[in-house]
């Protein structure tokens, strides 16, 4: 699709909007001002608000993985998404599990990203053993941590195991930002 908008609105900002987590009024008015002056950001916005509606049954379904922002997680949460959160610093090691009941578990990892453009993860389990590799992820400088999700059907799945998880920006001469450990137990056989 072709774009006639010549300063089109950031897809964060428009999430932002859509989730109702831009807390400046002025930038509210701002938006709203634009979105009313152009068809493009309008149709932008209206094809997002259209995944709404499907979104928590993606969730429950477990089709919803990988990097997440925080707006999405809020968005998910107030539709009644239910989702257990771990929040882990560099060189920390967290206890995790899931829950009956939670449809989505996500990481939260803290970090520096001044600097970087964007971040790859990767997540490897016993032995070194490859799960999971994101590349590419887009940061700002201003962003403190990085969301990543992972369907709580899938976790139930695993057996008790220590999970790795390593931060890295991407590019030509990547920088470790940081890594991360979970001692995941697996839920008890009913």
């Amino acid at each position: 699709m072709m774009q006639n908008c010549h300063n089109p609105i950031p897809d964060t900002t428009l999430l932002d909007y859509w989730t109702r987590d831009i807390e400046d009024d002025g930038a509210v008015d701002r938006v709203e001002e634009h979105l009313f002056a152009c068809s493009d950001c309008s149709a932008r916005l209206h094809s997002l608000a259209a995944l709404e509606a499907g979104l928590a049954r993606l969730v429950r379904l477990g089709r919803v993985a990988g990097i997440v922002s925080r707006s999405l997680l809020n968005r998910m949460q107030r539709d009644g998404v239910h989702v257990r959160m771990y929040s882990v610093l560099p060189g920390e090691t967290v206890p995790c599990g899931v829950f009956p009941g939670d449809d989505l578990v996500v990481v939260a990892m803290t970090a520096d990203f001044s600097g970087a453009q964007a971040v790859s993860l990767s997540v490897t389990g016993p032995g070194n053993s490859p799960m999971s590799e994101i590349d590419n992820v887009p940061v700002s400088g201003m962003d403190r941590e990085l969301f990543w999700a992972t369907p709580a059907s899938t976790v139930r799945q695993l057996p008790s195991q220590r999970v790795e998880l390593s931060l890295r920006s991407a590019g030509a001469t990547p920088t470790l930002l940081g890594t991360y450990a979970l001692d995941h137990s697996a839920p008890e056989a009913s």
